[in-house]
This record gives C-alpha cells, structure tokens and sequence, in this order.
C-alpha cells in the first residue's frame, strides 16, 4: 500500500505577506545574537518589577531595541508553556513603543509559571514596558 503524495510546501520566498504583517515581524535586528549575550542586562541596576515578571533593561542601538526572554525548565516546566510565554512577550514587544526607543530588554520570570497566569501576565508585561519606555536611559 503506497502512502498518499505529500502536498508541496510553500517556501519562504513564495509566501506572500500583507505590509501590515510585515510591520509586526520580530526582525534579528531586535534579537540578540547569541546565548548568553543579555547577561550583562541582568547583572545591571535598571530592572522594571511586577508582580509575575522583571524587565531588565539597558542603552541599545539607537532605533532598534532588542529583546532577550530567559525562562527556565523550573519556572516553566513544560515546553508547550514555555513557548507560549516567550510569544506573548514577544507580540507585547512587536506592538510597543519601546521597539523603536533604542533600549535592550530582557524578560525574566519571578516564579513558578501558571496558565492562569496568562491573561494578567500579558497585561503586565505591557505596563513594565512602558516604565521601561517612560524613564529617561542610562
């Protein structure tokens, strides 16, 4: 018995993105570039606290903020959760001004990760970047 033809896959290069979609990407250039390469932001004094996450924040390239997400297997314990985490820090990032302020920004958790965590977390993580965004740099 033969399996069924595989359907042809749509290569990056052939799919089509609306520009309004295009706006939202999550380009390298608001990424670090390797593991690790936050560490300094954590070890630094400017940190914007809420009661389920920290921002630690610092001076970026003019222009273009990068952002850093550090979760752990013990706070997150599963994969699912952890993914749906850094999405939800990432869409807050994608849609906030402090993409566009020049500040580097890495998201930590401050305890153990709860689904019911996710709607007020979301919110949170919006009202930490905008204290990020509002105190001057430095």
């Amino acid at each position: 018995m033969r399996a069924a033809p595989r359907a042809a896959s749509a290569s990056p290069s052939r799919v089509r993105v609306a520009p309004s979609a295009q706006a939202q990407r999550f380009p390298r250039r608001h990424r670090f570039d390797a593991p690790g390469s936050f560490g300094a932001l954590l070890r630094g004094a400017r940190k914007a606290r809420g009661e389920l996450a920290v921002v630690h924040a610092g001076i970026g390239r003019p222009g273009a903020s990068r952002l850093g997400i550090a979760l752990t297997r013990r706070l997150v314990p599963l994969a699912t959760d952890r993914n749906y985490v850094k999405r939800l820090v990432r869409e807050a990032f994608r849609r906030h001004r402090v993409k566009t302020a020049g500040i580097d920004c890495v998201v930590t958790l401050r305890g153990k990760w709860r689904s019911s965590d996710a709607r007020p977390f979301a919110t949170e993580i919006r009202a930490l970047f905008d204290q990020v965004a509002a105190r001057p740099a430095g």
